[in-house]
């Protein structure tokens, strides 16, 4: 029954101009590793993902700079399909299967994100007094908790350790970690590329 009632926020993300980068997403809520295949988004996904309040804040931030259209429909269902409680979005160049683990506490200013981005709960992404917000590469996993601040890149495939505070570049494929954050270890950038879909539902 709660599926069923989501089907609003179904039409407007399936009729959306962005729906090749909303379905992306909704391949990440169905299945969050990117290390495991992935395999076509069919209505049943679709529903399922829209009950997931910070997909919905996804969608609606994509929705509101996808255009007039879709500024008028987030407008419209926001109140009705609540987004995640105390999760701010802002972003006008989001890449693909953005996914965020909870969402709660969450503030994300964002110059842009890069795909297959994973954010947990509590992180702030935003501005420093020297400036502009943070750039994330493809394939960046930020941990609970964590803090970038300013003008900075985070590398292809890095990974920003829980509770860390990022104040500096992170090159491609690093792990970083601490306060301030410093270097851990170096791993692959390509890691976590997309595996190839499969078409069986390995729940059926």
């Amino acid at each position: 029954m709660q599926s069923i009632c989501q089907l609003p926020l179904a039409l407007a993300a399936r009729t959306s101009r962005v729906w090749p980068a909303i379905e992306r997403d909704v391949e990440r809520v169905v299945q969050p590793r990117l290390d495991q295949p992935m395999r076509e988004v069919n209505t049943r996904d679709l529903l399922r993902a829209c009950a997931h309040r910070p997909f919905r804040t996804i969608l609606y931030t994509r929705l509101r700079y996808s255009g007039l259209t879709g500024r008028a429909a987030q407008r419209m269902l926001r109140p009705f399909f609540r987004g995640q409680i105390l999760l701010e979005l802002e972003c006008g160049d989001i890449g693909p299967g953005l996914y965020m683990w909870h969402g709660y506490g969450t503030v994300c200013h964002a110059l842009s994100i890069g795909v297959d981005c994973e954010i947990g709960q509590l992180v702030t992404i935003g501005y420093s007094d020297r400036g502009g917000p943070p750039t994330l590469g493809d394939r960046v996993r930020i941990g609970p908790c964590a803090t970038l601040l300013g003008a900075i890149t985070i590398g292809d495939g890095a990974v920003v350790g829980a509770n860390s505070v990022v104040l500096k570049d992170v090159p491609p494929g690093t792990v970083v970690g601490g306060v301030p954050a410093r270097p851990l270890r170096r791993s692959d950038p390509d890691a976590g590329a997309p595996s190839a879909r499969v078409d069986e539902d390995p729940l059926a």
